[in-house]
């Protein structure tokens, strides 16, 4: 099968009336996964007795975990084997593909379609294989001969809205449906806490260009303090933890908190009651969006159009494409979200 075959119609040719097992395959990143989340509450809602299964890089394996309608995660240890080369690494990998394996889908769909996951994809057992044409495979255009059928990646639309496109094309989605993260009700905000005046600062990013400077984050956060609300950071690594210590040296005592280390599903309670979050384009700042908390999202090498706030009255934007946000504009966006 070719470009040129979307929508697909369930039910002629040789395809299933209705499909019965799908494999999601979304690997990285941490934002990349909360962006899929709507899409796989769209595919619920379209064909509510379908069984959903995703893969993913054993990081980002608890934010499938979150929605209920993912059957099972198939948790590949990939990132730990780049990073370690160890032979324990190999064999649970090794166990998660065999069991992976096991399996047979009418619909594998990799919305992420980078050669990663274009690998997991052929390694997997399905009918029909869907991914992206080789000009939007992300720069490695031979992930596009793992599919089937090849789709044209959506011009101008963020993730979130990107990935609901991509499914109604494959899956007969309805695009009228609000946009349903499935986590918020978990980790529902609670109005009045102790910590409702509580401020969470994602300062930390995988890569260096997307940081915003340090003087700015201690200047903002300076300003945050004299307004009478408290802090929280945390870390991923020494870098980071240094990082925070430098941000709330200078700040009066007891008002900001560095967290120690936690685990995704650790930080997603403190996030869901921080009154805002403030951060730059890392998946803490994508988390605080889809658990409905007002947001402000700085961006400095990416651009803002990949960030996807539920509602524009919960978030405001600032910068991209080289452009450092200034602190006078991020303040504004503080004062219009409180």
């Amino acid at each position: 099968m070719t470009q040129g075959q979307f929508p697909l119609q369930w039910g002629q040719g040789t395809l299933p009336t209705a499909p019965r097992r799908l494999l999601l395959v979304q690997l990285s990143a941490m934002g990349d996964q909360v962006q899929t989340l709507p899409a796989v509450s769209d595919i619920a809602a379209r064909w509510p007795d379908l069984e959903i299964d995703w893969a993913v890089d054993s990081r980002f394996a608890d934010i499938p975990r979150l929605h209920p309608a993912v059957r099972h995660v198939f948790a590949l240890p990939l990132k730990a084997l780049q990073q370690q080369r160890r032979l324990a690494a190999w064999r649970e990998l090794r166990a998660a593909l065999r069991e992976l394996r096991a399996q047979r889908y009418d619909l594998i769909w990799d919305p992420h379609s980078v050669l990663k996951s274009a690998i997991v994809c052929r390694l997997a057992r399905g009918a029909l294989r869907v991914g992206y044409r080789a000009q939007d495979c992300g720069g490695e255009p031979l992930a596009a001969r793992a599919y089937h059928l090849h789709y044209a990646r959506p011009v101008g639309l963020h993730g979130t809205q990107g990935r609901r496109v991509f499914a109604r094309d494959v899956l007969d989605t309805d695009l009228r449906r609000p946009v349903d993260y499935a986590i918020d009700q978990r980790y529902a905000h609670e109005s009045g806490t102790a910590e409702n005046d509580t401020v969470f600062l994602a300062h930390g990013a995988s890569k260096p260009e997307k940081l915003w400077p340090l003087d700015h984050w201690q200047a903002l956060a300076a300003r945050l303090v004299r307004s009478g609300l408290r802090l929280q950071l945390t870390w991923g690594n020494a870098a980071e933890q240094e990082r925070a210590q430098r941000i709330v040296a200078d700040l009066p005592a007891g008002s900001a908190q560095i967290l120690d280390r936690l685990s995704l599903l650790d930080m997603l309670p403190i996030i869901a009651q921080s009154r805002m979050v403030i951060g730059v384009d890392t998946g803490f700042t994508h988390l605080a969006a889809a658990l409905r908390r007002p947001v402000v999202g700085l961006f400095v090498s990416t651009g803002p159009e990949l960030f996807t706030p539920t509602s524009s009255n919960l978030a405001r934007t600032l910068g991209g494409d080289g452009v450092t946000p200034d602190i006078d504009a991020v303040w504004q966006a503080v004062e219009a979200l409180r």
